[in-house]
């Protein structure tokens, strides 16, 4: 892989882990309605997941 290639998508997939883990942050804000009904264990650990992908890729 080209190294411009590979640091978008490790900046692509960090920051996808990101919003996922803020998002599991933010269920417990009563007054925010997100509109679907993911399962938060699987959003956390995809959100983990992709974070370190992420980290992996960009060295």
């Amino acid at each position: 892989m080209e190294k411009k290639t590979k640091s978008q998508i490790s900046l692509i997939c960090f920051a996808v882990g990101f919003i996922l883990l803020l998002i599991q942050d933010l269920k417990g804000l009563s007054t925010i309605n997100l509109g679907f009904a993911w399962p938060w264990a699987i959003m956390y650990y995809l959100g983990l997941l992709l974070m370190l992908i992420g980290y992996y890729l960009r060295a």
